[in-house]
């Protein structure tokens, strides 16, 4: 009796793991995601350039963070965390794709191993 109502306990709550739109997802490099209503997959292929200002350094400039996507088979889209935020993101299909954020942030004489990547990305609707 007692499994039975966790059972409908759970189902009532509608828990659900699948992304939705507007959700952060976080990817790690050379993992693909589902843009969540869609079948349109998307890899995080590469870091190309991370030249954001290290923690426990006094930069003039805040840097940035190039960022490699494959869309569906062979769409390739550069994403850019930095100063003009009009570059983090892009329209695919019928979806607004953003880069929100990438781990590790880079810290003073250490270096980051790309498979340390992980990149949090939204999609929304592009209609709104």
């Amino acid at each position: 009796m007692r499994s039975f109502l966790l059972a409908l306990l759970l189902a009532a709550c509608g828990t659900s793991t699948e992304p939705q739109l507007g959700d952060n997802i976080e990817i790690r490099l050379g993992s693909t995601i589902e843009i969540p209503d869609e079948s349109t997959r998307v890899k995080f292929t590469d870091v190309t350039s991370d030249s954001r200002c290290p923690t426990g350094a006094q930069c003039v400039w805040a840097g940035e963070a190039v960022v490699q996507f494959t869309v569906g088979n062979s769409q390739q889209v550069s994403l850019t965390l930095g100063a003009d935020a009009s570059k983090a993101s892009v329209i695919v299909g019928m979806k607004q794709f953003t880069l929100v954020a990438l781990k590790p942030y880079p810290k003073v004489n250490e270096s980051i191993d790309k498979g340390d990547y992980v990149a949090t990305v939204r999609f929304t609707s592009a209609k709104d």
